[in-house]
């Protein structure tokens, strides 16, 4: 096939997949209006008005998941201990919910724990976990005054990143989480956190730097996205990014401080 019919046959799958064509029934064309070719004399008449085989039934969707139930248990949840319990005891596999000082009132989310996170019983262990310790000393804080969580309390089976019907189905916790914290400001970690706490689809390179603002019924929190320190190792230039991010993160809790 040389290249001009192969661009006019991906021009016609094209325009076959915007009609609404959705399943394959044979390797060639057909012209389906087309007048039918005259059956040959010699084909035997029961084959000539043998029934077409009926076509299999569409599969049925799957149905609706029905949260409301839990949701429910997590918005009773008065503390961070029984939200805790309630998540451990509804996954099945090891959960990490949060680390450090909720009374701080300052709160870094991440994406999800890693294998060494659940090895190590706690939050952002390994090169990760000491990069990050190393970038709230730069900003005069440690864990002992800051809390730390995820989006998600368990990582995803192959580490690989969460759907987004995983995602949604955690965020309910993570606001409760933030709502009974109240933090006066957030530092979110990752295009997977960011996107999905501020219910956006903009990439972290665009959203990274640039303050929002997370409502949970009457309360309103700033939210700094800004890289992951898994991301940081990978692609240290831009160290230099995130350390404008935490210096803003560092103004705007001065900021609250110097208000109290």
């Amino acid at each position: 096939m040389s290249g001009g019919e192969a661009a006019a046959a991906l021009a016609a799958l094209a325009w076959l997949v915007e009609a609404g064509v959705d399943t394959l029934v044979g390797n060639a064309t057909a012209t389906w209006l087309a007048e039918a070719p005259p059956i040959p004399d010699d084909v035997p008449p029961d084959v000539v008005t043998q029934a077409p085989p009926a076509r299999a039934p569409r599969t049925a969707p799957a149905p609706v998941r029905d949260d409301s139930a839990l949701h429910a248990r997590i918005a009773a949840c008065a503390t961070l201990d029984a939200l805790a319990a309630l998540v451990t005891e509804s996954g099945g596999r090891p959960a990490l919910f949060a680390d450090g000082n909720p009374a701080a009132r300052v709160m870094v989310l991440g994406d999800m724990p890693t294998a060494d996170d659940i090895a190590a019983g706690r939050l952002f262990a390994g090169t990760s976990g000491q990069l990050l310790d190393r970038m709230l000393a730069a900003i005069g804080r440690d864990r002992a005054d800051t809390y730390l969580a995820n989006v998600l309390a368990r990582p995803m089976p192959g580490a690989r990143a969460p759907d987004a019907v995983e995602i949604a189905a955690q965020l309910p916790v993570v606001r409760r989480q933030i709502e009974l914290v109240r933090p006066h400001a957030v530092l979110v970690l990752g295009g997977v956190a960011a996107a999905a706490l501020l219910g956006v689809e903009t990439g972290i390179n665009r959203l990274r730097g640039r303050w929002q603002t997370l409502a949970i019924g009457t309360l309103e929190v700033p939210v700094l996205p800004s890289f992951t320190p898994a991301y940081l190792l990978a692609h240290p230039a831009h160290k230099a990014l995130a350390w404008r991010d935490l210096l803003l993160f560092k103004a705007a809790l001065a900021a609250y401080s110097d208000a109290s």
